[in-house]
């Protein structure tokens, strides 16, 4: 059985676009990689042989670093297809086996690998925060079965949790999906509906979505880094910061929850702050 790995890049970032506007939010910065790269490391890890990415809003951005990371970029210029769309177009790239599937804007501590389905499973979705039943956006019957979806309800739920953004799709899963359309609302819940087998698998580590300016930010301080060739005046304070390549900080004093980017420059004290080469953003 050959796996493939399945990253949806074409996002237009509309809640991150103060940052996204420029760089496709798959490839911000988040400590010393970007979601892209990041994905694309579980995913060869997890034993995908084939990885490919889609990409619609600045996509020769997307194109250049799927060309760095070695994975084929399906470029959709027909506007936005959705996430079922965007598997679709790229269907021919993928194989004919089991697809594992990875939101462009999520850095997480995952192994994709026990995602893959097996059996008569249509898909598994991974899954985290465990609580009571009705909590989430998922709900779980005592066996490990999704029974609930976007508040549409399959059975008898035992558990609720929240859709980690990344599944494992089996082949069947993988044509069914719509031309254009989600991944969610028009492939997985019509399915749940007519009875298909569709399995959680719990993951309990550092777990990010990117896709707005706060939790862009947490992602960051949670993967603290500073690049060997940034440039820090000696005497500065440095404690929780992301400082990427080339990244000058000169001034005295505390810097302290900051994150800046390769190239950007900065002066101390700085505190709670993203640092572009173009721009600096409170937070």
């Amino acid at each position: 059985m050959t796996i493939a790995g399945f990253v949806l890049a074409a996002g237009l970032g509309t809640r991150i676009s103060v940052l996204s506007v420029r760089v496709p939010k798959p490839l911000l910065p988040v400590g010393d990689t970007t979601p892209l790269a990041a994905a694309v490391a579980r995913l060869w890890d997890a034993g995908a042989r084939t990885i490919v990415a889609n990409a619609a809003h600045l996509p020769e951005q997307v194109v250049a670093a799927g060309l760095r990371l070695g994975i084929e970029v399906v470029v959709e210029r027909d506007g936005p297809l959705g996430t079922a769309g965007g598997l679709a177009h790229a269907r021919s790239a993928l194989g004919s086996g089991p697809v594992l599937i990875w939101n462009g804007d999520v850095v997480a501590d995952l192994d994709p690998a026990p995602l893959v389905p097996a059996g008569l499973e249509l898909a598994r979705l991974a899954v985290r925060d465990v609580g009571a039943a009705g909590t989430g956006n998922v709900g779980l019957d005592a066996e490990g079965r999704v029974v609930r979806l976007r508040k549409q309800s399959f059975g008898v739920e035992a558990r609720g949790a929240h859709y980690a953004a990344v599944m494992g799709l089996s082949p069947e899963g993988v044509r069914g999906a719509p031309t254009r359309g989600c991944l969610v609302g028009d492939l997985l819940i019509p399915a749940l509906a007519a009875g298909a087998d569709v399995r959680a698998v719990v993951t309990t580590g550092l777990w990010h979505d990117i896709g707005d300016l706060a939790s862009y930010f947490a992602a960051n301080l949670a993967r603290p880094y500073v690049s060997p060739i940034a440039r820090v005046t000696p005497g500065i304070d440095v404690r929780r910061v992301v400082l990427g390549d080339e990244a000058l900080v000169g001034g005295h004093g505390l810097l302290d929850e900051v994150v800046a980017w390769p190239k950007a420059r900065l002066m101390a004290p700085l505190r709670r702050a993203i640092v572009t080469p173009d721009q600096v953003l409170e937070v």
